[in-house]
């Protein structure tokens, strides 16, 4: 398990000190996709910087955690950014293989493993620039794999995409991470999607954050987009929203 205990976290601004984390507080229990969901601006990637050690805390700390690069796979919200744009499906997913300096047959062995992960048509041949939006995020989830990692981290990784490739790559992440029994940490924007794809999810208030609440999720897998429409799902994100809406009553009246 993984155990967040009281980070503290600040930034300079124009106007002074902003406080952005104040005594954030939660687990992250082994083999589980714990999903955090929050407002805007809140700190969310700043958490999982921290989580990752890409970033330090001010004050708190992150105990029972992999230790920084080697066993942590991170899936970035800017996939086209994350990728070299030069190179191709196979060389960008073994990147993280190159440099430590595995190559040769071990390489590809463990490149044909990961392939088969996905459902989506990847020629390892072709260059990542002429990739759609869901290969592309694809390349990222699979580099990410490619170390077999015993924490994946993902923020926010399907913004960008249009729904119908957001469904299809959610399935194989749901997929992937229970076949692989990965803990996993996924930052969200979409509360449907924190639900379906989580096995707890936690709520973040606005800045200075803390945590809002935990909500345990048991919905029986495989989760599809029918699960959306279930009974318990529909329970679930009411009790999701009860927790959430203190987070942004202080919008509710600003909007018109």
């Amino acid at each position: 398990m993984i155990r967040v205990d009281g980070i503290h976290r600040s930034f300079a601004s124009s106007t002074g000190v902003k406080k952005v984390l104040a005594g954030v507080s939660f687990d992250v229990p082994d083999n589980c996709v714990t999903t955090i969901f929050g407002p805007n601006g809140c700190g969310k990637t700043t958490l999982i910087n921290i989580i990752t050690g890409l970033d330090e805390p001010e004050r708190g700390e992150v105990s029972g955690v992999v230790k920084r690069s080697q066993e942590i796979g991170y899936v970035f919200q800017d996939y086209r950014r994350s990728l070299l744009p030069w190179g191709s499906v196979e060389e960008n997913i073994l990147f993280p293989l190159t440099l430590r300096g595995v190559g040769g047959t071990a390489a590809q062995a463990r490149l044909n493993e990961v392939l088969q992960l996905v459902t989506l048509p990847l020629d390892p041949r072709q260059k990542v620039y002429s990739l759609s939006g869901g290969q592309a995020q694809a390349v990222c989830l699979l580099r990410a794999l490619i170390i077999k990692p015993k924490l994946l981290v993902l923020d926010e990784p399907f913004a960008a995409l249009d729904y119908e490739l957001t469904i299809q790559l959610r399935r194989i992440l749901s997929n992937v991470c229970k076949s692989l029994q990965l803990s996993v940490i996924l930052i969200s924007h979409d509360l449907d999607e924190a639900i379906v794809l989580g096995d707890q999810l936690i709520f973040l208030t606005r800045s200075p954050t803390t945590v809002a609440g935990v909500l345990p999720i048991r919905l029986p897998y495989p989760r599809t987009v029918e699960s959306l429409t279930t009974p318990a799902f529909i329970e679930l994100k009411s009790k999701a929203l009860q927790i959430f809406s203190p987070t942004s009553a202080s919008l509710s009246g600003a909007i018109c």
